[in-house]
This record gives structure tokens, sequence and C-alpha cells, in this order.
């Protein structure tokens, strides 16, 4: 991360959406600037082990029935509770930079899901090493301490109020990963294109109406999210956030 970058007395960035997406833009650039040029998909975990030099394994996190997809450890070693494959208590000891993903999402269907959470935790040390690095200063590791490590639930924060670092956290961390895997410019061009292909011109797509009216646009978010292989609903997120969507439209 550069100085230029605001960041709060604990090292937390304080950054925009611009930010991160240019922030986005400098790390595709300097990794695979192919991937500005024409729409594709990011080979996550080359990205993540031989560019970020993380290391990514397919391990329970959590106690038995926890809703935790992903976790990066931010400490030199620390212990995590998980479980075995016959659903015993494990302590998992672990190290900076190891990437956990859970099992759950190694299924076929899971596929682009396991994608976003494997950027999601490489967003995370991107942006939060310094605010995690300051935390961790003076405190010793302990089992199941949460300032050695980031774990992402499969929950949503939708909130304008009262809004913690943690928060900010998420919502930056996916935020890059989103920007990561779709590249702003190269996302928006050829997002056009698909558009003009389906008869729809303008820089937007007003919410439809019509059931025709939704089969062809979920038929643009499908040819989308196919060619930079993440989900319908992360593409639909995406054209929301750049106001080529307007207003709330869910796929379905």
């Amino acid at each position: 991360m550069k100085s230029e970058y605001v960041q709060k007395e604990n090292g937390l960035y304080i950054l925009s959406k611009n930010d991160i997406e240019n922030i986005a833009d400098s790390v595709i650039r300097e990794y695979a600037p192919q991937n500005l040029e024409r729409p594709t998909s990011l080979d996550t975990i080359d990205f993540l082990e031989n560019y970020l030099g993380l290391v990514v394994k397919c391990k329970y996190i959590g106690p038995f029935g926890s809703k935790i997809l992903g976790l990066i450890v931010m400490s030199d070693i620390v212990e995590i509770p998980s479980y075995d494959d016959m659903f015993k208590p494990v302590i998992l000891e672990e190290t900076f930079g190891n990437i956990l993903i859970t099992p759950a999402l190694y299924n076929i269907d899971q596929y682009t899901r396991r994608r976003y959470t494997q950027m999601h935790e490489g967003a995370h040390f991107i942006l939060h090493k310094a605010y995690y690095g300051r935390k961790n200063e003076n405190l010793r590791n302990r089992v199941g301490d949460s300032s050695s490590y980031i774990a992402c639930r499969s929950v949503e924060l939708n909130k304008t109020k009262n809004i913690t670092d943690n928060d900010w956290i998420e919502w930056q961390a996916d935020a890059l990963a989103a920007s990561l895997l779709m590249p702003m410019n190269v996302f928006v061009n050829y997002t056009y294109k698909i558009m003009s292909k389906n008869g729809i011109s303008g820089k937007y797509i007003s919410v439809p109406e019509t059931f025709s009216e939704k089969k062809r646009l979920n038929s643009i978010i499908a040819d989308i999210a196919n060619v930079f292989q993440v989900s319908c609903k992360a593409v639909q997120i995406r054209m929301l956030n750049l106001g080529i969507i307007k207003n709330t439209y869910r796929y379905t």
C-alpha cells in the first residue's frame, strides 16, 4: 500500500470507492496487465500464492457448525479451533499469511464463491497488514484470539449507522476483491458490449418490468459472470455499484 492513503492511528486505511479501484488497477497492472485489456478470469491461486506469497489451505474453520467461509492469519503463529473429517475438535497451528478456506466451498457448485472468498482474504492481506500488525503489538496469541486472524462469515453487512472498524475492514475487502476479479474499465466496456448485443443502448439499465426484460438482463449478467468466472450475484452487485443498473435488482 502506498503512503498516499490516509491511515487512522490504529493503522486502518481510510479509503473511498475510487481509492479501492485505483489500488486494484495498480495491483493488476503489476501482476497481470493483460487483465486490464480484455475480459478474462483471474487465476486466484497463482495470484495469492505466487504474487502475494500466501499459502491457501482447505480446512474446516471454527467449531462444528461454524459458518466461517475463509480466514487469513495475521500473526506469526496462532492456534485456531477447528474439527477433523470425523467431526472431532482439533486445534490448527497456522502461521502468518496462511489462508484457510472451508471444504464446503470446494463443491463444484461453489466454485465462483470459493474464488471470491479467496480474493476477499487476499484483499485483507493487501489492505490490512498494518492495522493487524499494530493490533497484535504486545499481544500474546491465544486459542481463538481474533486479533491474530480475520475470519469471514457468510453474513452480509448492510447498515448506515454505528459502523465499526470491523465493518469498514469487511467492506474494503469485499470492494477490493470485486475490483480485482472484475477490473472496472474492462468490466464496464465488456458490459456495454453485451448490453448492445442484447439490444440495450445507453449507459445503464433500468429495473426490468416485464418477463422478457428480466430474462434479457439475466442473460447479460450470466454472460458477464461466465467470462470473469464470478457469481451472477457478484456481477449484479458490481453493476449496481458502478451505476450500470439503476435501483435495486435481484438476479433470479
